[in-house]
């Protein structure tokens, strides 16, 4: 039977590898169709990319007509011309050679910039209320224009633009842009721009009228980013509308302005809410390899009473994991960003370290801080029977915590950069009725950033432990290491102290790191190579760093990333391991 078994493990093993090296394919290559260009001479990159992003030849064949050479050469031409004076050069020589025996017709274009025209004289001046309003005064601080820099006609375009968008935006209602010149001297190679603001009076937000939700209305002005008699500014109503959005209440919300009152030089605002559904059914399903395959379903109050509050309940099913919980959830005086949290759980996990059956319950009370770190402050009491090799026990913890964390990113579902940090700390003392004295405290650190067409993603997870004796803590307070989001190459929760029978039992504090870089195949798929290191021991002198290095596929599936890794240690003789997991990178 343990031969049979064997058997099986290398050949699914055989077809996870294969699996992945079909994955990791390139995609056909497809035959050129239409004619090349090439651009040769003394042209920088920027003034390249701009003549070739205004010169389309795809909708010609590949081998044209002869009729249509002359046309194909003018409007390279034309197209290049343009696009170097929209860069500031006015004074460029081109010469346009062709090449017809290759296997698809080949033009070259040899590009001479000549001397750029130079930004001598930049004025720009805001008259009425505008002058006072530091948005402008902003604005005009970032321009990328500049006396005596070669001027760049997408920059004035711009400046106008927004100088045009902040008079809207800002309720300048009588704003315009009363002049706009830009003059350029072929001959001096010099260039002069003036633009004159005539912003007059700014108006101010007029009555707000709310209508369509039953919650209190207490509670739905909590989320109105402005009051009746402040300056107008549409940046304030989009936040309101997100604001309304994210608050889970409703399912569509309409944030309108009226017709300005030129007397009162005020702006009215409608706010027109839709409630959602007062209950939702949560299901879902996932993978990994640490758990397999799990499954949830849970069911949702949205809106329990007038005040707002939810209630939660739901299940969640997988190899190594079954649990059931409840929360209930308490807006509070800003429901945007303070809540208290009630919740109650049953899990009892099996993995190949420990077996533990917990139930706990406590609060979290969680506010959003004004430079955007969540701190979150909890109590919990957490019963937990376990068996760690061949100790089993039961332990009674009431546990104080605290925590601080922050995600920013440049995009929620696939950023190119952004970084997440976490800090925590938890204690029990026999004083407050636990079995058990300790202090805990963790720390997570993850960075992504763009390198070389790619992204570079590096995590670190540190743990301390304060204890006496570990094997007084519980299986979920001890640290274990080894896994889908720990070291890849090592079975979930393997790494760790061991007993004199060798078998892993936990410790004190852990230290684990990743070092990735991904590159993109196509649009949806990436390639990633990785190592990973780290351990859980007891005392600093006793670490010991496993490490395991691999490769993955990334799927940017429309639930979220999905990622495919293949690893082993690289200190010692192990079988590779395959690694499934999904969720977000940050």
């Amino acid at each position: 039977m343990q031969s049979l078994a064997h058997h099986r493990h290398h050949k699914w093993q055989s077809r996870a590898i294969a699996l992945i090296l079909l994955m990791l394919l390139p995609a056909l290559a497809f035959s050129k169709t239409a004619p090349n260009l090439e651009i040769t001479g003394n042209a920088s990159e920027a003034v390249t990319h701009n003549i070739q992003a205004l010169i389309d030849l795809s909708r010609y064949p590949c081998h044209p007509p002869q009729a249509q050479y002359g046309l194909i050469r003018r409007q390279i031409i034309a197209n290049s011309t343009g696009a170097l004076q929209a860069m500031g050069y006015y004074d460029s020589l081109l010469n346009l050679s062709t090449d017809e025996n290759s296997n698809c017709v080949s033009f070259t274009l040899d590009v001479n910039t000549g001397p750029p025209v130079i930004l001598t004289h930049l004025k720009v001046e805001i008259t009425g209320d505008a002058a006072q309003d530091p948005a402008f005064s902003t604005l005009l601080e970032k321009t990328q224009l500049a006396i005596g820099q070669r001027l760049q006609h997408d920059r004035y375009s711009n400046l106008k633009k927004s100088l045009q968008q902040h008079l809207i935006s800002r309720g300048y209602v009588q704003g315009e842009l009363t002049v706009h010149t830009l003059e350029v001297d072929t001959k001096q190679h010099r260039a002069s721009i003036t633009l004159h603001v005539d912003s007059g009076p700014r108006y101010h937000f007029g009555e707000i009228s709310l209508a369509g939700s039953v919650l209190e209305r207490s509670r739905v002005n909590a989320y109105v980013s402005f009051q009746e008699g402040e300056p107008y500014d549409s940046g304030r109503m989009l936040q309101t509308q997100q604001a309304f959005l994210g608050a889970g209440y409703f399912s569509a919300v309409q944030v309108q302005k009226g017709k300005p009152n030129d007397t009162t030089r005020r702006i009215p605002v409608s706010i027109t809410l839709t409630d959602n559904n007062r209950w939702s059914l949560l299901t879902g399903i996932g993978v990994s390899t640490d758990t397999g395959p799990r499954v949830r379903l849970g069911v949702e109050n949205r809106r329990v009473n007038e005040a707002g509050h939810r209630f939660r309940a739901e299940t969640e099913l997988s190899k190594v994991q079954q649990g059931a919980g409840a929360s209930y959830q308490i807006p509070l005086k800003d429901p945007l960003h303070e809540r208290l949290d009630l919740h109650t759980s049953f899990i009892n996990e099996n993995t190949d370290s420990n077996e533990n059956e917990r139930w706990s319950t406590g609060a979290d009370y969680i506010v959003e801080l004004e430079n955007h770190w969540v701190a979150t402050t909890s109590l919990e009491f957490l019963r937990e029977t376990y068996q760690i090799a061949d100790q089993v026990d039961q332990a009674e913890l009431l546990i104080p915590g605290f925590q601080l964390s922050r995600v920013k990113a440049d995009d929620p579902v696939y950023p190119t950069f952004g970084w997440r940090l976490s800090t925590a700390m938890r204690f029990a003392t026999q004083s407050l009725s636990s079995t058990a004295d300790f202090f805990q405290f963790t720390s997570g650190a993850k960075i992504l950033f763009p390198l070389l067409g790619g992204r570079v993603l590096m995590r670190t997870d540190l743990g301390y432990t304060e204890v006496t004796d570990v094997t007084e803590l519980p299986a979920s307070i001890r640290f274990f290491a080894g896994g889908d989001s720990s070291v890849r190459g090592f079975a979930y929760d393997s790494l760790g102290p061991e007993d004199s029978n060798g078998e892993v039992i936990g410790g004190r504090n852990q230290a684990t790191g990743s070092l990735e870089y991904d590159h993109l195949l196509t649009e949806k798929w990436h390639l990633a190579v990785f190592t990973d290191a780290g351990n859980a021991f007891n005392e600093f002198d006793e670490f010991e760093a496993r490490h395991s290095a691999g490769l993955g596929i990334r799927w940017r599936s429309p639930l979220g990333p999905i990622r495919l890794d293949m690893a082993r240690a690289v200190d010692e003789h192990r079988d590779w391991r395959v690694h499934l997991s999904m969720g977000p990178d940050l």
